[in-house]
């Protein structure tokens, strides 16, 4: 039997196993890849730098823990970019399930640059109906969350008293982060194109082409896709976390079913050659 006839029959465990060791390997030895930023990535960062200190970014958090490793690290890195240069946040989630998480990052990036809730940043939590829950904060921010996800009246903190907070009209920038919908669709059609913000995004790696049409149009004025997105955040942002220590882990697990993939083609490619001659 020739190598590509054995090839052909290679039992798939074999190749769970190598896929394995091309996870452990790196991840023990933390083995470190250079992280090339890409020009939608660093729109983002350009216009969170734009800012001026005291402006309010808006952080919709759109996800549950499933897509955690891929968004979880974005979030991270653009709130500890929001507190580094001195801005004002309003996080909150169009999905329930994310809300946990969104609260965990909050509670890391404040402790590390010392911000206080309520006066550096606001969670305003979950609130059902996509879309509508878009539309009402565009007419009435204070009517749409009377009350932040601590049951606090929004009225009375002073984050939403100093900037006189009343539609998202008065917000220069609102971060969508999603896994789906309701996420970046609903904040582009419903949020952007009627109340003028600026507006830039993030998702997991098989949704950013979805998104590039918007980039183009300039609907989003920039986007980060899964987990090379976060890693180059957290690079420009000089911070390498959780995103930057698992790109070594995915790439090497992407090399090894590539090249399983390439062997398999050349040895059906073969096979048939030899049925051929037959």
């Amino acid at each position: 039997m020739g190598i590509f006839e054995k090839l052909m029959k290679i039992d798939r465990r074999y190749i769970f196993v190598m896929i394995a060791v091309a996870i452990i390997l790196p991840t023990i030895y933390e083995v470190r890849m250079k992280i090339d930023i890409s020009e939608p990535v660093k729109r983002i960062y350009d216009r969170v730098e734009s800012l001026k200190p005291g402006s309010v970014v808006l952080i919709s958090n759109d996800y549950d823990p499933a897509a955690k490793a891929e968004l979880y690290p974005m979030t991270l890195a653009v709130l500890r970019h929001c507190f580094r240069k001195n801005l004002k946040v309003l996080a909150m989630n169009l999905w329930p399930q994310g809300a946990g998480l969104v609260r965990m990052a909050l509670s890391t990036a404040a402790k590390e640059y010392k911000k206080e809730n309520g006066s550096d940043y606001v969670f305003l939590g979950y609130k059902p109906g996509g879309a509508v829950v878009i539309i009402g904060m565009g007419q009435n921010l204070l009517g749409t969350f009377p009350k932040d996800a601590d049951s606090k009246p929004l009225a009375e903190l002073p984050l939403i008293k100093e900037k006189g907070i009343k539609t998202l009209k008065d917000i220069p920038l609102v971060i969508a982060i999603g896994a789906g919908v309701p996420g970046i669709d609903a904040w582009v059609v419903y949020g952007k194109d009627q109340y003028g913000f600026s507006l830039v995004g993030g998702c997991t790696g098989v949704m950013a082409t979805d998104y590039y049409p918007y980039l183009n149009s300039g609907q989003l004025s920039g986007l980060m896709g899964g987990l090379k997105g976060a890693a180059e955040y957290e690079t420009l942002v000089g911070r390498p976390d959780e995103a930057t220590r698992n790109m070594s882990p995915q790439s090497f697990s992407h090399l090894v079913i590539i090249a399983f993939v390439i062997l398999g083609n050349i040895a059906l490619i073969v096979e048939k050659s030899k049925k051929k001659r037959r």
